[in-house]
């Protein structure tokens, strides 16, 4: 979805829709299969388990990371965050996902927190972990 401005008082402002929906309306379908991935989803939803996402790109992980992120209670926690790893430069990768401080390299002009720490208390979706350098993969595993 696009950002979308949106009047208020004091001006014109920018909100992201897509992070406001809840999950429910993401989901569509009444099958049979979408009934037991509902059933599932709640089950695993009630877990603090870390979960593995995999399948084919296109086939709806994000929507399926969402849902697990309104239905693990997580959302009144913290924040869902996505990041889709093969569209940041392996360079800047790591400073993404871990933040940096000021003036850390050429062009950090600000302290940035990075990913896990947004997400913290919420759900953090790695998208195309795959495609990360293997030595930042392994840090992934001291998280």
């Amino acid at each position: 979805m696009r950002r979308v401005p949106k009047h208020s008082g004091s001006g014109l402002r920018t909100e992201n829709l897509e992070q406001n929906l809840p999950s429910q309306n993401l989901f569509v379908g009444s099958s049979g299969v979408s009934e037991e991935l509902r059933s599932y989803l709640s089950q695993i939803g009630s877990s603090s388990a870390p979960v593995l996402i995999r399948g084919a790109t296109g086939v709806g992980k994000e929507v399926v990371a969402k849902a697990l992120h309104e239905l693990s209670g997580r959302s009144t926690s913290g924040r869902f965050v996505g990041l889709n790893c093969s569209a940041i430069p392996s360079e800047l990768l790591e400073s993404e996902l871990f933040g940096h401080e000021k003036g850390a390299f050429s062009g950090a002009v600000s302290a940035y927190p990075g990913r896990f720490r947004i997400a913290d208390g919420g759900t953090l979706l790695l998208d195309e972990v795959g495609d990360m350098p293997v030595d930042l993969q392994a840090k992934l595993l001291r998280v």
